[in-house]
């Protein structure tokens, strides 16, 4: 017996999102880092950059100072800081230190003092206040110190020490941290919506098709999955719609052999050989006209007819050996008649140039058409299997055309006007098997069938036939492939 279906503790849905939304915070995290780890570098950089340019621009005062040997002119340099320290909100404290050490000029940031350590709030911009300003320990980090020679014709006049907060720098920092947490959050709620979805577009198709088999398993053949997309997934859903579909035609195989077993044990329709020079051995040795018993004689009944053309078999036996061809055709007829009984098909007429089978009497189906081209389908597959074997032991292939119609049958007999057609595909087959001067084996379907049978073959429309008697035209096609 077999077990139960359980659902997974832990399906593929959930797998397979985390590891998408894995891989979405893996990236994100990375990125991440190395972003930060960018925008700090360039920060850093960038705040190195303007604390040389402002001492660079402090020290190329020298250039209005006077000659060396004269007094330097002071004052300028006081009022020049300040204005430097205004274009700055980050300079601490700006002092120019003599040669002696004393304070030659200086300026003051009181709100970034403040800003800095709250103990340092009321601070005035006094020579007390830069003493405790230069004195005062900052927390590590928080502030930056840059000096500079004031160099005036080759002799050094004075130092400048510039000391800068990098409270802002560090606030950036801290806010580029938060944006990129927060952006890398966003991602990973976004990544594992979508990962969600993914799983589910395609975990649902599997579930979907696990639950079909099962309903298959249990006995249910009428089950078909729907088809949601053309991937590998889809492709599966495919191939298992038309296993269902074989199983079900295999079924009903099944049940018409039982019922054409029980005919064939009444009647005689093969007999042990097959003679294909003698005719009307051929008759008597396949088919027992005297077991042919139709109800309902003169009545109408629309039929499928279906005939083998045997012309390019009865020119080969000239040219082949009669014992080997007879051997190899009796096994070909067997397989023939055998795959007809399976769908139910009736032998009607054989001779040495064509075989004729009818779908539809004595028990007409619904689906006489589709029978027909199955058996002709098959039968073909037959011969191309024999043909390998016979290729493989350096025999000729042999070549049988097969042709299925659209006819009437009365009472016991064909009407001449599917006869007729029957002859018309016939006499198509030959006259293009002459003019291409090569053997062929080919299966022909009237239009009106091939048009109720698309679902089974593929096939190419050849050129309009032309009744003889009523000048009508009868459409053909040529089947290409098989879509079972």
């Amino acid at each position: 017996m077999a077990k139960k279906n359980t659902k997974t503790k832990f399906g593929l849905t959930y797998k397979i999102t985390l590891l998408v939304i894995s891989l979405v915070a893996l990236i994100m995290v990375v990125v991440s880092y190395f972003s930060i780890y960018q925008e700090e570098l360039l920060k850093n950089k960038e705040m190195d950059q303007r604390m040389t340019d402002v001492a660079n621009m402090i020290a190329a005062l020298k250039l209005i100072e006077p000659l060396a040997g004269e007094r330097v002119a002071w004052p300028i340099f006081r009022e020049f800081i300040k204005v430097v320290r205004n274009l700055d909100e980050n300079i601490l404290y700006i002092s120019i230190i003599g040669n002696e050490g004393d304070v030659r000029a200086f300026t003051v940031n009181p709100a970034a003092a403040a800003a800095l350590d709250p103990a340092l709030e009321g601070m005035d911009e006094t020579e007390e206040a830069l003493q405790k300003l230069v004195q005062h320990e900052f927390v590590p980090g928080n502030t930056a110190k840059i000096s500079g020679d004031i160099i005036v014709e080759e002799r050094r006049v004075a130092t400048v020490n510039i000391r800068f907060s990098l409270l802002s720098l560090r606030r950036e920092i801290m806010m580029a941290k938060v944006r990129n947490i927060l952006l890398t959050l966003v991602m990973m709620i976004l990544g594992l919506g979508g990962a969600f979805w993914v799983s589910k577009t395609i975990t649902r198709p599997i579930a979907e098709l696990t639950e079909a088999m099962a309903r298959v398993a249990k006995g249910d053949l009428g089950v078909t999955a729907a088809v949601k997309s053309s991937d590998e997934i889809g492709l599966l859903t495919q191939s298992f719609n038309l296993m269902v579909q074989e199983l079900k035609e295999k079924v009903r195989i099944k049940d018409a052999f039982d019922v054409v077993a029980d005919e064939l044990k009444e009647v005689e329709k093969i007999k042990a050989s097959f003679e294909l020079y003698v005719s009307n051995e051929v008759q008597e040795r396949f088919v027992d006209s005297s077991s042919i018993h139709l109800e309902g004689e003169g009545k109408r009944f629309p039929v499928t007819i279906f005939f083998a053309d045997l012309t390019q078999i009865a020119q080969q036996a000239s040219t082949q050996d009669a014992a080997s061809l007879a051997s190899a055709l009796e096994l070909y007829f067997r397989k023939l008649m055998s795959i007809l009984f399976e769908y139910e098909g009736q032998v009607y007429k054989f001779t040495e140039h064509v075989f004729i089978a009818v779908f539809g009497i004595p028990q007409p189906h619904q689906d006489d058409d589709r029978r027909a081209v199955l058996s002709a389908v098959n039968i073909q597959k037959a011969l191309a299997e024999m043909n390998k074997r016979r290729m493989t032991e350096k025999k000729s292939p042999l070549y049988i055309s097969l042709g299925i119609t659209s006819g009437e049958a009365i009472g016991s007999l064909i009407s001449p006007r599917g006869m007729g057609a029957m002859e018309v595909v016939r006499d198509y087959l030959q006259f293009t098997q002459k003019m291409s001067n090569q053997p062929f084996s080919v299966v022909m379907v009237a239009g009106d069938i091939f048009r109720r049978v698309t679902n089974l073959i593929r096939g190419e429309k050849v050129e309009d036939l032309q009744m003889p008697d009523t000048g009508e035209t009868l459409e053909v096609y040529r089947v290409t492939g098989a879509k079972f």
